[in-house]
């Protein structure tokens, strides 16, 4: 399996530094590789594998930062085994999801917030001060829900 092993509380996860792209020895659930490709650079973002429960398949899921966190040096110190909990205060959970937006009818592929994965024991108190993409790329209006990044390239 790639990527570098990080644990938060319980969970134990695959870390992919920018550039990495996401691989695993067996299937990874839901897995779009030109999604991946999209976003193996993100300045926000950084992917990570990780199995729920035992027996259950493995799944992608995104951290986010939106308080300016330096990622390349977070991924120096995880690749060095150095990074701690600290590191990830500013972080939040994300999954890709397919929405559309009511005013325009775009169809859009974001990565919105993720309650269902409880990596962090202060998750509320992390989604409430995170800054969320609240206006549609394709007509500028308003957007509601948590979503953390569009996946596509943004067209305005």
């Amino acid at each position: 399996m790639g990527g570098l092993p990080v644990t938060f509380r319980k969970w134990e996860t695959q870390y992919f530094p920018a550039g990495e792209l996401v691989r695993a020895d067996e299937p990874i659930a839901g897995f779009d590789e030109l999604e991946d490709r999209l976003l193996a650079d993100h300045p926000r973002m950084r992917r990570i594998l990780l199995r729920l429960r035992p027996g259950w398949p493995l799944h992608r899921y995104y951290l986010h930062w939106s308080d300016g966190t330096d990622l390349m040096s977070l991924d120096r110190r995880v690749a060095a085994g150095t990074a701690t909990e600290e590191d990830f205060t500013g972080a939040v959970v994300g999954e890709p999801y397919r929405t559309s937006h009511p005013a325009c009818g775009a169809e859009l592929r974001v990565i919105e917030l993720s309650v269902a994965v409880p990596l962090f024991s202060d998750g509320v108190e992390r989604s409430r001060a995170h800054s969320y993409r609240r206006e549609c790329p394709v007509c500028g209006g308003r957007l509601t829900g948590n979503a953390l990044e569009f996946i596509a390239p943004e067209t305005s």
